[in-house]
């Protein structure tokens, strides 16, 4: 018998998506759109910037940003990505790959992982990287970009900043090839459960808890 689950992310997969392609082809595009929303405004924040003022930097209205920052909105064009960009000082890198499902979903887990277990702290992306010694650049990077590879060096730091044993932090990153079935059966839980973090509700706060605990868990 199935274990039942009272987790509505769980019985949503369950329902409607399955093992459907094109379902779960646009739940992959909501999740894109998503992870550009919260980038913008994100950036936008770091840099200290309203709306309206990203809007005169980019010549365009402050209605416009809005929109962008909203993940429902599905009407990116790359240009204006390229303009918010080069306005926030940082640069659009468009990856295409046929990666292994499975470790795009380890690393996406990975990436909202470190991201929130900053903003727990209340530490914006400059303090993290001065309290690292990292680049403030590498820290977006860790956190936003999905084509980046985080190096062993920004790895150990992070481990040891966040108390994570390093090797189940390389596992979630994606650096080693060989990935425990455990690590990979609590990180697809956790995608499946946390969908998106923009708010990190206290549900989503508990639900990280859980996963965190998990990998400081010793073997």
């Amino acid at each position: 018998m199935r274990k039942k689950t009272s987790n509505a992310n769980e019985i949503l997969q369950r329902r409607y998506i399955k093992n459907d392609p094109v379902r779960t082809a646009s739940l992959e595009e909501e999740r894109i759109n998503a992870h550009v929303a919260r980038t913008i405004s994100e950036l936008r924040k770091e840099a200290g910037l309203t709306q309206k003022e990203l809007a005169e930097l980019v010549d365009t209205t402050q209605s416009v940003i809005s929109r962008l920052e909203d993940a429902d909105y599905q009407g990116h064009s790359l240009s204006m990505l390229d303009r918010i960009a080069r306005a926030l000082n940082q640069r659009v890198r468009v990856l295409v790959t046929a990666e292994n499902p499975e470790v795009e979903r380890m690393r996406r887990v990975f990436r909202e992982v470190v991201r929130n277990l900053r903003r727990r702290r209340g530490l914006t992306i400059d303090q993290l990287a001065r309290k690292l010694e990292m680049d403030q650049g590498e820290i977006i990077a860790v956190e936003q970009n999905p084509g980046y590879r985080p190096p062993p060096a920004s790895l150990y730091r992070l481990s040891e900043f966040y108390g994570i044993p390093l090797r189940r932090l390389l596992a979630l990153a994606g650096a080693v090839r060989e990935v425990p079935a455990e690590i990979r059966e609590e990180a697809s839980r956790f995608a499946a459960q946390s969908e998106s973090f923009a708010k990190l509700t206290s549900e989503e706060q508990q639900l990280l808890d859980r996963f965190v605990r998990f990998l400081k868990k010793e073997s």
